[in-house]
């Protein structure tokens, strides 16, 4: 038995090239959005799924924990304004002020009076910077998390936190004073004079309102990044982290090991999670997606196979749609095939019209079980007959076509012309690993690969 990655190993690789690669800011964070895969969140918006991770931070649940005494010390400032009263005295008589409006009425009236009247004032720099902070965290854990009712999120905010919290930004007396979050903003002569406050309650708001502000910016500074590979990975389901580590790690490889291609920013229309490029190719890498291709067969319904085990599955699909439609009132048109690899690489020339010259179907499998791998396997190989683009890629010879298996713990003996099969421990960067590196990027219409950058 091939030794397996433990989740605290996945953990901590998956935040290392995590942190690295947004640092290098090489990652399409729309693509990462859709990779992660929360269980209760249906998030593909990036600034949204940001905040989510701020409010996960360590540092600002122990702010909120220690927010109801806190706030109790509040600093507010001693004002006085001029009130005009009529048969009272509120503060003390501006007599000056009081003549000139009681001129105006010919003296009429001796009950006027303007009053230098006191009152605290809860608008101030360090209660601004404290009110929209508490906003941002209010809003995404009542609007993102609340509702989500499961472990992950019980682990950051329990039911009683949450409920604690709303009470608190709702009901406190001393918050309710300060302008509403939404209507304030924050210069930043106010975030000056947070950070120059003696109380810990405003320095501590500045810290994190400043990294809040860096982060929805993405200035990814290593405290950035630090909280983003910390707060990304935790949640998500092991196979997820799984099939993100492997996706990072073969990025790493492709990066060390295919000499004259950098990694290079993607613009938001594309759907690869990174590519890497040379003054002639192109490498697109793809998780959870089918990039360019095709994994969608429909059934020809026009002609029924002459085969007679062949006919009876071809009306089996036809009678579970016809059912189904039935049922449910949702048509359904018969398909024969719909699939989608873990992780899909496409090699692009970029000197002869964007032509699609190699490509690598990848599928992922957490497990070290053989009927797993069996299936990966059966599932990789019907990827492989079904990918199209155009028309079928194993029918077309000027196309390499690689087929990619990685599971958890799985020893296989022999080798496969059809399939590579790496264990997740053959992606950690070694010497002794370094072989079989060379194998799956040799396989890829020949790149140029070499041990020398490693």
């Amino acid at each position: 038995m091939t030794h397996s990655l433990a989740v605290e190993e996945l953990v901590n690789a998956t935040s290392e090239e995590l942190g690295t690669y947004l640092r290098s800011g090489a990652l399409n964070t729309n693509a990462l959005t859709r990779s992660l895969d929360y269980e209760g969140l249906d998030i593909e918006d990036w600034e949204r799924i940001k905040r989510i991770h701020f409010c996960l931070a360590d540092d600002v649940h122990d702010f909120i924990s220690a927010l109801s005494d806190r706030v109790r010390r509040i600093k507010t400032e001693h004002q006085r304004e001029n009130i005009h009263t009529q048969g009272e005295v509120r503060g003390s008589i501006n007599w000056s002020a009081t003549l000139r409006t009681r001129s105006e009425s010919g003296y009429a009236d001796r009950s006027r009076f303007v009053c230098n009247t006191p009152y605290t004032e809860y608008d101030i720099a360090e209660n601004r910077v404290l009110k929209r902070l508490l906003w941002q965290i209010h809003r995404t854990v009542t609007d993102e998390l609340q509702s989500v009712e499961y472990d992950w999120r019980q682990e950051f905010w329990t039911d009683d936190q949450l409920a604690s919290f709303d009470r608190l930004y709702k009901q406190n007396v001393h918050l309710s004073r300060i302008k509403e979050g939404p209507a304030i903003s924050v210069s930043g002569q106010d975030m000056t004079t947070a950070r120059q406050s003696r109380l810990p309650l405003y320095t501590e708001a500045y810290d994190l309102y400043d990294m809040f502000q860096r982060l929805q910016a993405d200035t990814l500074d290593a405290d950035i990044t630090e909280l983003l590979a910390d707060t990304l990975v935790v949640p998500t389901d092991t196979p997820t982290l799984f099939e993100l580590f492997c996706c990072f790690r073969l990025i790493r490889t492709l990066t060390r090991f295919t000499p004259g291609f950098v990694l290079k920013p993607i613009d938001g229309e594309s759907n690869a999670l990174a590519h890497l490029e040379s003054d002639d190719t192109r490498i697109e890498i793809h998780h959870d997606s089918t990039g360019s291709l095709s994994f969608h067969e429909p059934l020809d319904t026009t002609h029924r196979p002459v085969h007679a085990q062949y006919a009876r599955y071809h009306d089996a699909l036809i009678d579970y749609s016809d059912t189904l439609e039935a049922l449910t009132g949702d048509p359904s048109d018969p398909v024969l095939y719909n699939g989608r690899p873990d992780i899909i690489i496409e090699i692009y020339d970029t000197t002869s019209d964007e032509r699609l010259d190699s490509v690598l179907l990848g599928e992922i499998k957490h497990s070290d079980a053989t009927q797993t791998f069996k299936q990966g396997l059966e599932e990789l190989l019907t990827y492989r007959r079904f990918a199209s683009k155009d028309n079928y890629l194993i029918d077309k010879p000027d196309i390499t076509l690689t087929s990619l298996l990685i599971t958890n713990g799985v020893t296989t003996s022999g080798t496969s012309d059809e399939v590579i099969h790496l264990n997740g421990t053959d992606l950690i960067d070694s010497p002794a690993t370094h072989s079989k590196h060379l194998d799956w990027i040799h396989s890829l219409s020949g790149l140029p690969a070499t041990p020398s950058r490693a």
